[in-house]
């Protein structure tokens, strides 16, 4: 019974992936997660960015919520395995604007973000900015932002 258990232990932690271990990553696609995604950030223009520390991620987190009183509670973030990306879209005049992290790629000490911008307008006449943060296992990474908008 100790083998077996011993075993799934082993087993169980070998397939964590990289959130789990904080190792090195490999070539190919990098697991990532949504943390939240909005449309009312305070973000006037469009970047994106790579969060390494506890501090930049509180900026960071009040770029995308400062608008809310009281200020919501931070998502936890791990730096000692984690990062975040933060894409912003900045100002647009009506609803139905969004941006997304499609897909993120790592060659080499790049990391390709594949982000999907939607560039919709919507009925509603309302001044929005949409955001999205994804958390990602930690690396030492250089960002390349690969934009594919829809219209």
């Amino acid at each position: 019974m100790k083998k077996l258990l011993f075993l799934v232990l082993i087993i169980g932690i070998g397939c964590a992936g990289p959130f789990r271990r904080g190792g090195a990553l490999g070539d190919g696609p990098v697991p990532f997660q949504t943390i939240l995604a909005g449309s009312h950030s305070l973000a006037d223009t469009a970047f994106v960015d790579l969060v390494t520390n506890e501090r930049e991620w509180e900026n960071i987190w009040l770029i995308a919520k400062g608008l809310v009183d009281p200020l919501p509670t931070r998502p936890t973030v791990n730096f000692g395995r984690q990062y975040v990306i933060a894409a912003f879209m900045g100002q647009r005049r009506s609803s139905g604007y969004r941006i997304e992290v499609t897909s993120i790629e790592k060659m080499g000490k790049v990391l390709n973000v594949y982000i999907k911008r939607y560039e919709t307008p919507g009925m509603l006449t309302v001044v929005t900015y949409p955001f999205t943060l994804v958390r990602i296992p930690k690396g030492n990474y250089r960002l390349e932002v690969i934009e594919e908008i829809v219209r």
